[in-house]
């Protein structure tokens, strides 16, 4: 969308090539792999050279490791301008190891180059900005992750024809669920509460490491039935289209893409109070919120909307306005232009 309004946008990756730099590619974006592992002492140096040759206007680095090599190599290349977008700023004393963390700190904010603007993606990760981080106020700017509405109304199916191509059940209530099968995400939760809602069925989709550990678990609560496990989609919509609610139960969140995206649809989200996901959910207006490992909280408010579907389309019908109002993907990219028109100056926007 970049290249759209103009932009001459080159992507670096500091690994291989993806299915995601193929689609790029085929958008007319330029990729520029660098196929480095994470472990070689190489990706400074060779990132540093790509940038002196290139010489762009703004780099704009993503995620923990490429923000502080990216910056390094900005200084290195006396990039006049450098964005560093922090998708996971409130969560970082989580992920990120402390000698990164250590260094980080002392590179924030004093380090160069002097025009470099912060991007956080919730309220929450604004304040832990300003009140963990001590970045200057007028550096950090919060750009929400954008949402795509028009795709996902593109193509619609109905709610019957969209359970069967997932092979869900088309008679019974259903929730949805998306997300990384690991512990920040909550997938245990969400069948610690299903266990409480007799009849009603879970659709889950995603991977990772605690995949197989959840499927035990449904079996041994007694729901591996009514927990279809559906495993990585590469096309998300029809989920959501099957479902009845969407929950996202996670333990912590940055933003909470699949939440916004679900909303975007017109479901009712039943999310935990926590990260991004306020921004998302307004208690009783676009949604509900629940205290996060709250198994009775969450099965309550799950079951309270199945049983109140005029409620419930009420807080879904809210909660798509909202979402196109504050989340669309054109309203994300009018504020992210204006980062970078700020961080220019006036002699040199025109």
């Amino acid at each position: 969308r970049q290249v759209q309004r103009g932009y001459r946008v080159t992507v670096v990756c500091l690994r291989g090539p993806t299915p995601l730099s193929d689609k790029l590619k085929a958008a007319s974006v330029q990729i520029r792999c660098l196929g480095l592992k994470r472990t070689d002492v190489r990706q400074l140096t060779v990132l540093a050279a790509l940038l002196h040759a290139t010489q762009p206007g703004i780099v704009h680095t993503h995620l923990t490791l490429s923000c502080l090599l990216g910056r390094i190599a900005a200084v290195i290349a006396d990039t006049p301008r450098l964005i560093v977008h922090d998708h996971e700023a409130d969560a970082e004393v989580f992920i990120t190891p402390g000698p990164l963390l250590a260094l980080k700190r002392l590179m924030e904010p004093r380090a160069p180059p002097q025009r470099t603007r912060y991007i956080v993606t919730s309220r929450a990760a604004l304040a832990y900005a300003s009140e963990i981080r001590r970045l200057p106020a007028d550096q950090v700017t919060l750009v929400p992750n954008g949402v795509d509405t028009a795709r996902l109304e593109e193509g619609r199916l109905s709610t019957d024809t969209a359970r069967m191509q997932l092979g869900l059940p088309v008679d019974q209530p259903l929730i949805g669920f998306a997300g990384r099968m690991a512990p920040e995400k909550g997938g245990d939760l969400l069948l610690e509460a299903l266990a409480r809602l007799p009849d009603v069925h879970a659709a889950i989709a995603g991977h990772g490491p605690l995949f197989d550990v959840l499927r035990s678990r449904a079996a041994a609560l007694g729901i591996g039935q009514r927990t279809h496990f559906l495993g990585h989609l590469e096309d998300i919509r029809p989920l959501f289209w099957a479902c009845d609610l969407y929950v996202q139960p996670s333990r912590r969140e940055a933003f909470g893409l699949a939440a916004a995206e679900a909303a975007a649809t017109g479901l009712p989200v039943v999310a935990t109070n926590t990260g991004g996901l306020r921004d998302i959910v307004l208690d009783g207006v676009t949604g509900r919120l629940v205290r996060p490992d709250d198994t009775v909280e969450l099965a309550s408010a799950l079951e309270a909307l199945l049983e109140d579907t005029a409620y419930a389309r009420s807080l879904g019908s809210a909660g798509k306005d909202y979402v196109g109002q504050h989340f669309a993907i054109g309203i994300v990219l009018d504020r992210l232009d204006r980062v970078y028109l700020d961080a220019t100056p006036e002699q040199e926007r025109y």
